[in-house]
């Protein structure tokens, strides 16, 4: 195997190995831990490309607060995509914690607007007859 084909895998592995770092990472005051030892350029790519994945967007913009404007220019794939990436890292509010209170409440059916209520008496017996039948097992 060639020093190369080698030499990509590493780079895949180690890439691999720092977004599931990332991924884990729950708070996301200490991303900017994470992403230090990188490169300018390399962190600006990763900003992008996790900026660009509905899973993993809240950690891209995160990752681009750490950045300058030159560095996602130049990664983006435009200048206008590295500018509201730059624009939204900067604007991200602090994660606000909210406090875990007890059980949740229980959802009930209310009725519609209409009044119809026999219709949400319908639905809640379906709902209840479902709970009561067993699954049947092959």
């Amino acid at each position: 195997m060639g020093a190369a084909v080698q030499s990509s895998r590493a780079a895949k592995q180690s890439f691999d190995e720092l977004l599931a770092r990332l991924i884990q990472t729950a708070d996301e005051d200490k991303i900017p831990e994470v992403v230090a030892p990188l490169t300018p350029a390399q962190r600006a790519s990763l900003a992008v490309f996790c900026y660009g994945r509905a899973h993993l967007n809240a950690i891209g913009l995160a990752i681009a607060a750490t950045c300058e404007l030159n560095s996602l220019l130049q990664a983006a794939p435009s200048n206008a995509c590295g500018h509201a990436i730059f624009a939204q890292s900067r604007e991200r509010p602090k994660a606000a914690h909210r406090p875990v209170t007890g059980a949740r409440a229980r959802i009930t059916l209310a009725r519609s607007a209409s009044g119809n209520s026999a219709l949400a008496a319908l639905i809640a017996n379906l709902a209840q007859e479902e709970d009561l039948v067993e699954p049947v097992s092959a």
